[in-house]
């Protein structure tokens, strides 16, 4: 099986019931690849400002370029929440840590898209788009994910995060619950007997 990705994990984990079924087999007939990602362009926008080390001012012309017209009316709400997490405080990239997240038979690709100093403390961020708000259980499950995947790989003291770009809200990781990690078992089992059983 090859390594899937850590977003398509974590909507695995919290479908219910037949969703899951399909979503093995979106994942394993590749339905998941470019087309599908809507926020792919403005999240290697964001990346590639970071790592030609340039000014804020380039997102702008992003957006400025967009054509379709539905990438113009919900970049520039993405673009504004990330702003505000640069203007919180001194901000510097470093290229991020990523890792493969061994769960059973599963290979997990564990691949935050940002590498910020933040205040002079190294985070890993993993970026968070969409328009539905960002649950309590979505954000345990990508939490966990990251720091089981990447602790003892990242440089030390590394906080790792999760960012709700579009509320400019960075949530960090707290306290370990060996429940999730229980519960991220079982289901990666599930899939890896779905997956096999298309």
């Amino acid at each position: 099986m090859d390594k899937i990705s850590m977003t398509y994990f974590v909507d695995f984990v919290l479908k219910a019931g037949t969703p899951k079924l399909t979503g093995v087999r979106e994942i394993k007939e590749r339905k998941d690849e470019l087309f599908t990602d809507f926020y792919r362009q403005v999240r290697e926008a964001i990346v590639a400002m970071h790592r030609g080390n340039k000014s804020d001012r380039v997102l702008d012309d992003f957006l400025a370029a967009q054509t379709d017209e539905r990438r113009r009316r919900i970049y520039p709400g993405i673009i504004a929440g990330y702003r505000k997490l640069l203007a919180g405080g001194k901000v510097t990239w470093f290229e991020p840590t990523v890792g493969t997240y061994r769960i059973g038979d599963l290979d997990i690709n564990v691949n935050p898209e940002l590498g910020l100093n933040i205040d002079g403390k190294p985070h890993l961020i993993k970026m968070y788009f969409r328009g539905e708000s960002l649950s309590a259980k979505r954000l345990t499950v990508m939490l966990n994910l990251l720091t089981n995947g990447l602790e003892g790989i990242a440089p030390p003291g590394t906080v790792f995060a999760v960012l709700d770009v579009r509320k400019a809200k960075l949530h960090t990781f707290k306290v370990p619950n060996p429940r999730v990690s229980t519960l991220l078992r079982g289901e990666a089992a599930s899939f890896a007997t779905i997956y096999a059983s298309m």
